[in-house]
This record gives C-alpha cells, sequence and structure tokens, in this order.
C-alpha cells in the first residue's frame, strides 16, 4: 500500500485527520467549512488512477456507491452528502459516523455482550430489508462495513460492490466482495439475491458472539472451498453459554441454499428477537471482567497473554459446587477437563485418597492430552465448595493455535511439577 500525505484540503473541505485506509482508497475526517460540521471523506489513492485498467475499476466502484447511497435514506445506513467525480482524485463525503467499526469486536477478548450483538445484527436486517426494497444487494457485508456509533447506533456503509437489480448502474462482473464473508452462491458467481446478505449477516453474528470466522482457511482459496463443501464448527464447541435457539438461527443463515435460509429479512428479525427473549444468565454471577481477573491471578494462567485468557473464558462454563459433588468418576467416560478456581478437591482411586487439589490447577486433562483414552483413572470430589471453569475437550481442539499452545505449555509445566512432587515424596518415604 502506497502511503500518502495528508492534504490540507479537499475540495471545500478542510481536512482534519485521517480515519482509515484500505486498499482501495483512504478516508479523512474533515469538517464542512460552509455549514461548520463534520463529515467523512472517502477518495481513491492516487496511485490506482495512473493505470489504466485499475482506474476505471476504481471509479466506477466510487461512483456506483454515489449513485445507490444517494438513493437510499435509512437511520441505520451511512448517508452521502456530495461526490465529485471529476477531481483527481475523486471523492466521495458521507455522514461522519463516531464511534469505530465492529471489526474491533472480533476476537474473543474484545467481544460485545450478546444482547448488544443481537441488537446490532437486528437493525442491520432492518437496514438490509430496506435496502432490498430499493432493489440492491450490498455483496460485501463484513464487520469493517458495519460502524457502531459511540450512542449505540448502528451504520450500514460501501455500497460500491453493491448488485443493482434495477439496472441504474454498471455493474462490476467477477468475485466482489470478502472471500471470508461470501455465500457459496457469491463464489460460484450466480445470480445473487437477497439471500446472500443474509449469509454474509450470519458470518459476522458469527464472529461477533464466537470471536472466530465460521469458515478461515490458510489462503482465500481454501476459505472459499470451506465455504462452499463445510459446515463451521458449532458455536457452542467456541462458547457453551450460547443458547441453543442462537444457534440455530446462525445455523439457518449460513445455510449453504439460499431456498434454506430465511425466506425474508422479517423472518430473520423475528428469529433474532426470538433469540434475545431466551437469553439466560451464566451460571457465575461474576462480571466478565471479574472472571478475566480471576484467571488472570492463577499461576496456570501466568504465560497466557489477555487475549488467550478471554478465549478461554468463551469456551467454558464457570461453575460454583457444593462440598461433596463428585466431578469426576474413575472408569467413566470423559469429554471434559477442569480448571480449579478455588476451593479443595479430593483426589481417589479404588477408594484410596490420593491427593488433595488446590485452586490454579487442572483436572482430568489427560482426556484432551490423550485423545483417545476418554476413560477416567480416579475420581475427584469437592473437598470444600469449589469454583471450577469447565472446558470441553472439542473445544480446545477447535480453539485458536495460540490457545493450545498456552494449554500445551502450561499443562506441560504442570504435569512436570506433579513428577517432582511424587518423586520428593517417594524420596521421603524411602528414607523412613
Amino acid at each position: 500500500m502506497v502511503a500518502t500525505a495528508t492534504p490540507s484540503d479537499i475540495g471545500k473541505y478542510r481536512i482534519e485527520r485521517e480515519l482509515g485506509r484500505g486498499a482501495s482508497g483512504v478516508v479523512y475526517l474533515a469538517r464542512d467549512t460552509f455549514r461548520d460540521n463534520l463529515v467523512a471523506i472517502k477518495q481513491i489513492h492516487p496511485h490506482l488512477l495512473k493505470d489504466p485498467a485499475q482506474s476505471g475499476k476504481y471509479r466506477r466502484l466510487l461512483h456506483n456507491e454515489a449513485v445507490l447511497a444517494g438513493q437510499i435514506n435509512h437511520p441505520h445506513i451511512v448517508s452521502l452528502i456530495d461526490f465529485d467525480e471529476r477531481a483527481n482524485p475523486p471523492y466521495l463525503v458521507l455522514e461522519y459516523v463516531p464511534g469505530r467499526s465492529l471489526e474491533v469486536h472480533t476476537t474473543p477478548d474484545t467481544l460485545l455482550p450478546v444482547s448488544e450483538v443481537l441488537d446490532i445484527v437486528f437493525k442491520c436486517c432492518n437496514a438490509l430489508e430496506y435496502a432490498h426494497f430499493h432493489g440492491l444487494v450490498h455483496r460485501d457485508i463484513k464487520p469493517a462495513n458495519l460502524l457502531l456509533r459511540n450512542d449505540g447506533a448502528v451504520k450500514l456503509t460501501d455500497f460500491g460492490a453493491a448488485l443493482s437489480q434495477n439496472g441504474d448502474v454498471t455493474q462490476l462482473a467477477g468475485l466482489i466482495g470478502s472471500p471470508a464473508y461470501m455465500s457459496p452462491e457469491q463464489i460460484r458467481e450466480e445470480r445473487l439475491t437477497q439471500h446472500s446478505d443474509m449469509f454474509s449477516l450470519g458470518v459476522v453474528l458469527y464472529e461477533l458472539l464466537t470471536g472466530h470466522k465460521p469458515f478461515q482457511g490458510e489462503t482465500d482459496y481454501s476459505t472459499i472451498y470451506k465455504i462452499g463443501a463445510e459446515q463451521p464448527v458449532s458455536m457452542r464447541v467456541l462458547r457453551p453459554d450460547l443458547s441453543s435457539m442462537l444457534e440455530d438461527v446462525v445455523r439457518k443463515a449460513l445455510a449453504k441454499k439460499p431456498q434454506d435460509r430465511f425466506a425474508n429479512w422479517s423472518d430473520f428479525e423475528d428469529a433474532i428477537v426470538g433469540a434475545s427473549t431466551s437469553l439466560t444468565k451464566l451460571a457465575s454471577q461474576f462480571t466478565e471482567v471479574q472472571r478475566f481477573q480471576t484467571l488472570r491471578q492463577l499461576d496456570f494462567f501466568k504465560d497466557f497473554s489477555d487475549v488467550a485468557i478471554w478465549e478461554t473464558l468463551r469456551l467454558g462454563r464457570i461453575r460454583t459446587l457444593d462440598r461433596g459433588t463428585v466431578l469426576m468418576e474413575e472408569d467413566s467416560i470423559g469429554r471434559s477437563f477442569y480448571l480449579l478456581l478455588d476451593g479443595v478437591v479430593k483426589v481417589t482411586k479404588k477408594n484410596l485418597a490420593l491427593t488433595k487439589l488446590r485452586a490454579g490447577v487442572s483436572i482430568g486433562e489427560m482426556v484432551y492430552l490423550q485423545p483417545g483414552k476418554q476413560v477416567r483413572s480416579a475420581t475427584v470430589i469437592a473437598e470444600t465448595e469449589v469454583s471450577v471453569l469447565k472446558i470441553k475437550s472439542a473445544s480446545l481442539q477447535q480453539a485458536s493455535a495460540e490457545l493450545q499452545s498456552c494449554f500445551d505449555k502450561a499443562f506441560i509445566k504442570m504435569l512436570v511439577a506433579r513428577l517432582i512432587a511424587s518423586n520428593q515424596q517417594l524420596s521421603e518415604w524411602d528414607l523412613r
């Protein structure tokens, strides 16, 4: 990307600072000197206009965005204020949205509350229903094109890649959009309808709830293959506290066939409302910040980054268990392990007491370390009231490479410490 100096003025607009830049252009915060209010100016990178082939493409994109955005007026769609395609380089003047894009809320440590995510997606459905009524398919729904105002309002932007079914702009052929958010019919370059935008919004919803993209390959080609051929990992594997109703909403939005998705935007909205009313509190009554601090203070998480700790919290559920509760039983099948956050547990084998474990250790981690051996080798009982974080082995296996590496290192460190302690205990017995 070629860096360009920030201009002092663009047309009648005084530039205050750069807001962001991408592959095709840059967006500036500017002041309208006539009305004395703030606006956002989107300008094509000058170097792209030097290549005749690229120049035509990017000028058409900007022209299309101006024509299409100029036709619509909706509270959740960024408004077009001005356009000068004769300028060099050409530019759009858009409503300024004080806030940030939803892209900053797509990692496990930055996720918004579930209720807020559903409110945002409901408003996006409403905006896209309006766009569909005006014959538009956006074709590039992604977190970077959804702006969240500081007051909580959401604004859909960037209609440069939009498909107009009214034939009022010159359409761009080929794969238009961002691969990770494309629908199966979009990657096959088939006819697109509102259902394509539904799929893309479903991808955004999945990502905002889990911090992971549902289809993510090492290259764009592998991502495109996954979209067309594979089902995404269940959201409840990555975040067990999500409701089955919410899982069903996302699964329907991500159906491979357009006809298997919601019949229309109103149905999508109704499903979001239904999922909102089904929200329940997590078993732990701590706030997310308190839960984060609890894990951060444990030695087990000493070498975990903040992002990794947040992802850990999303993977499991914190539970408070009464004294005497059996966490796991010898010879039973195990599919989860525990992190002991508070309290004491007793470990027994064939009714013989082996040891007691205190806060800051994992319990039953061998079902993750040895996937083929799921039979529990010991019984673990709460000696006091305990607080534990329960994580399914399958969930950790689907987590990020960074998090899996952190757990592998923590498990090894803990197992070595246990081995040393056992050897010391054996040595003491020998001395007797």
